[in-house]
């Protein structure tokens, strides 16, 4: 498929490249519409576990193409921006990716801007060794977006997230591995292989199960008393219960990840969603 976003299928993994690296990767909004659009296919096959996202070259996504050509208005007389689309009321980025299936972010490179909010939202962050951060928003005269505020707090701690959004200083690999902004670091050529074996990891387990248990962790990220936690789980429970598939769905057993390269183990759980709506 051509196109500035690549689609590749690896057994129940869907891989999504962002193919510009003449402009390394940005986003403008023909790709921000190629990239949504492709999430909603992969989360609408049946035979897509999970899904992968990275970028093509050395560099993951360089923020917004601010060289692109304007976009003709639309029905309201406004031309759509990538800024409009992605935080529009109703079928913004973060509904897009809590409505998806699993998301796993392979940073091939320097994530900036967009580039690095977007990443928020996803499941899982993994990092190539040579992969870099950065939020240089005030810099560049704007504000945080894309649930940024809020999501970068959830995984690094309060302190953390203002001293990055206020300073928009790079963040390299291993640092972003000690704060828990990403799950684990590779070695460059290691790294879309732990991606996809990883994501086939989570693609082999119980659809259901893994629906219910990122939604749990979506609606207790803000740490809800015990009581409303408990009543929570029991509702997923009666879910599941209800739904006949108290174990594996034909196709979706659980089973050990297989040839996922070792990598730097990260301290910190991921809490990365505003809210699902599943």
């Amino acid at each position: 498929m051509s196109g500035p976003v690549l689609t590749e299928r690896h057994d129940r993994v869907a891989v999504l490249t962002v193919d510009r690296p003449q402009v390394r990767n940005a986003w403008d909004v023909p790709t921000y519409r190629a990239l949504a659009a492709a999430i909603g296919d992969a989360t609408a096959d049946p035979d897509v576990g999970s899904i992968v996202l990275t970028g093509s070259g050395s560099v993951y996504c360089s923020g917004v193409d601010l060289k692109a050509p304007p976009e003709p208005a639309d029905g309201s007389g406004h031309a759509p921006t990538v800024g409009t689309l992605s935080m529009a009321r109703t079928g913004h980025w973060l509904e897009l990716v809590a409505a998806a299936k699993p998301l796993i972010v392979a940073l091939n490179g320097a994530a900036v801007g967009v580039g690095a909010t977007h990443i928020l939202a996803a499941d899982m962050r993994l990092a190539a060794a040579s992969a870099t951060i950065r939020f240089p928003f005030l810099a560049l005269h704007t504000l945080p977006e894309l649930g940024s505020s809020a999501l970068l707090q959830r995984l690094v701690g309060a302190g953390r997230a203002r001293e990055l959004l206020l300073t928009g200083r790079p963040v390299g690999a291993e640092e972003a591995l000690q704060i828990g902004l990403v799950s684990a670091v590779y070695p460059d050529d290691q790294l879309l292989t732990a991606a996809i074996a990883t994501a086939a990891g989570i693609a082999s387990l119980p659809a259901l199960q893994v629906r219910l248990t990122r939604r749990l962790l979506d609606e207790n990220a803000d740490g809800a008393d015990a009581g409303t936690v408990l009543q929570r789980e029991s509702r997923a429970f009666i879910t599941l219960m209800r739904s006949g598939r108290s174990d594996s769905a034909p196709g979706r057993t659980a089973g050990p990840q297989h040839g996922v390269p070792t990598p730097r183990p990260a301290g910190t759980a991921d809490q990365t969603r505003i809210g699902r709506t599943e």
